[in-house]
């Protein structure tokens, strides 16, 4: 442990994903001695690419970037995000089991479009009888109050039985606004946010750029046993890993994962393309994938072949925490956080999505990293450590 006054306080940072890099780079550049764990043999987490055949694609979903925070969009340019791609979603939908072939319409639904449906009388009268506030009782319930039944059917109630593996109407209403809509401007941008990013060449380059200058350890999983070890050379430690895990106590937070099978398909053309857009929702029952992701529409690679990904729910990964209207995990993961600061003498942080057990995007993640790291210097001055004087980052 760094001696008060003395020398420059060190912070062990568990994870290197967005934001555990981004923690660590941000406390590194404040002049604090860093280390990060990872236990994989490289950083990136879930927003990791691949190639295949010299075709980039996304194993792990894909990798949507945007926000409208200056100070957010500065650093993730700083380290080499810098391809501008306006993200426009996509939904294929029967309108019943008798139906052969799909419609695909914009995603989150433009009303302008719903009129080619033979349903369109009867959207169009539910739509005028919405409430004037949207229900916040649970997921469904918020569906529909905000674009009545039919299209909550048509878009959602698929999709959301296969992705949670639950009925619509147990999941927290919380996630629904940052997440779906329907819209009447005519704008097919999925996001509204200022910025937008594909990276390339591919995100983990831009997490490799956070974390070069910091000795890192990869291949070494730390758990809640190893925070003894830890404090014999560390003040603080920066936890970006799942708390369930951690504290040798699997099983105590609901996850819901998901399964990618990836197709390399060679092509005459090398600009062409399978699917029609990067992103494409399934949401019918009849298909057993939510979505499929063809990343050569946003890296716009001129290659003739192409790899489209389809995503099958239910795998045994962490990839989503469960909010359910009881908030029950959300819970859970507040009491694992206090019996974490109580197994250490360090000062203890956590920061992401799997150590928050939030359902958030990159550019959060970010933020949240960015927020960690300004937490972390503000209480080690507070204790007498030896920092810099000022934020780790302004925000």
């Amino acid at each position: 442990m760094s001696a008060s006054g003395t020398a420059s306080p060190q912070v062990a940072v568990v994870g290197a994903g967005w934001s555990g890099a981004t923690a660590a780079r941000l406390l590194h550049d404040a002049g604090l001695r860093v280390h990060i764990f990872e236990r994989t043999m490289a950083v990136g987490g879930h927003s990791r690419s691949a190639t295949v055949n010299g075709v980039l694609f996304e194993p792990e979903g894909p990798h949507i970037f945007h926000t409208s925070k200056p100070a957010v969009k500065d650093f993730a340019v700083r380290h080499g995000m810098r391809h501008s791609y306006e993200h426009k979603g996509l939904t294929q939908i029967f309108l019943d089991d008798a139906d052969e072939h799909p419609y695909t319409l914009s995603w989150p639904p433009q009303v302008a479009e719903l009129h080619v449906l033979p349903v369109w009388p009867a959207i169009e009268k539910e739509l005028s009888g919405l409430p004037p506030t949207p229900c916040t009782r649970d997921f469904e319930s918020h569906c529909v109050s905000i674009m009545g039944r039919t299209l909550y059917r048509l878009f959602i109630e698929g999709y959301t039985i296969k992705q949670w593996g639950c009925h619509p109407s147990d999941l927290s209403s919380t996630f629904a606004p940052s997440r779906l809509g329907l819209r009447t401007d005519g704008n097919r941008r999925l996001f509204r946010d200022t910025w937008e990013f594909f990276p390339l060449p591919n995100a983990q380059e831009v997490m490799e750029s956070m974390t070069r200058p910091i000795p890192a350890t990869f291949g070494q999983e730390i758990a809640a046993a190893d925070l003894p070890e830890l404090e014999r050379a560390y003040d603080a430690v920066v936890l970006t890993v799942p708390l369930d895990t951690f504290a040798g106590r699997p099983g105590r937070l609901e996850w819901r994962g998901i399964r990618t099978v990836s197709r390399y398909i060679p092509l005459e053309d090398p600009d062409a393309t399978v699917t029609p857009g990067y992103i494409v929702n399934h949401p019918s029952l009849r298909v057993p994938y939510t979505r499929t992701v063809e990343s050569k529409h946003a890296s716009g690679q001129s290659i003739p072949a192409t790899v489209v990904t389809e995503e099958y729910p239910g795998a045994p990964a962490r990839h989503y925490p469960v909010l359910t209207t009881d908030s029950r995990n959300e819970r859970e993961n507040v009491r694992l956080q206090e019996e974490i600061r109580k197994m250490t003498r360090m000062s203890v942080f956590f920061c992401g999505r799997l150590a928050n057990y939030e359902y958030i995007n990159q550019d959060v993640a970010l933020d949240q990293g960015m927020s960690c790291a300004n937490d972390v210097i503000r209480e080690l001055r507070a204790k007498g450590r030896n920092t810099r004087e000022g934020r780790a980052y302004e925000r």
